[in-house]
């Protein structure tokens, strides 16, 4: 079937974002300049700054379009199970899943933040603490429902989101442990974090029918 135009003209955004991305997380976003980009892109300067207006504007393309899909995922997992431990659970593991199936771009959005300055940092931020936001009213949700127990949420999800965040820096799907089994073992760790209970007992991962980690991400 022949590629329609729209689909063409969307192919030199994507090979631009492929090749900063990965020199980014390479060398640093101030150790990689305009022209490396557009080389890697296979594109002329005049291309790329037809599609991004600069080097900053590309990077903060790629830290949107890293984050609004699991902003997006995280929310429809809030409305769609109905209680906090499956919602915290589906977080964990699709937050896990595209940390490592994504890797290098949530590399880049999680370290190259300090390149940015004014509105296109204050942008970023505002939708990473949104982000951040669904994590901690689903925690809260759990403790004014008593099903979590725990005396401080905010730090609490802010060291569980570090630590769901930090596999895109060491997990290698050669390595021993299979990718669903690393979402399902986050999970397990997230609600053992909160005091997960129900019925006097503790809530296990393996109790919970939430479907795979892309269930939300997909849509």
């Amino acid at each position: 079937m022949p590629r329609t135009p729209a689909a063409v003209a969307g192919e030199t955004p994507r090979r631009i974002r492929s090749a900063a991305i990965g020199l980014f997380a390479e060398r640093g976003f101030h150790g990689t300049g305009i022209r490396d980009i557009a080389t890697g892109a296979g594109i002329t300067l005049s291309s790329l700054y037809h599609h991004f207006g600069s080097k900053d504007d590309l990077l903060v393309d790629i830290m949107v379009t890293s984050t609004e899909p699991l902003k997006r995922a995280a929310e429809e997992a809030r409305r769609a199970l109905p209680t906090p431990s499956e919602q915290l659970a589906m977080l964990i593991e699709q937050h896990v899943w595209a940390h490592v199936t994504d890797r290098l771009a949530k590399i880049v959005t999680d370290t190259e933040l300090r390149a940015l300055s004014g509105e296109r940092r204050e942008r970023v931020i505002a939708l990473r603490d949104a982000y951040e936001s669904v994590w901690r009213a689903t925690v809260e949700d759990g403790v004014a429902s008593q099903v979590f127990t725990v005396p401080n949420t905010k730090a609490l999800t802010i060291g569980l989101l570090e630590m769901c965040t930090a596999v895109s820096h060491w997990f290698r799907p050669s390595g021993e442990l299979e990718l669903n089994e690393l979402c399902r073992t986050y999970a397990d760790g997230g609600l053992a974090l909160m005091r997960a209970a129900r019925d006097g007992r503790p809530v296990r991962r393996a109790e919970l029918d939430i479907g795979a980690p892309t269930r939300f991400l997909e849509q």
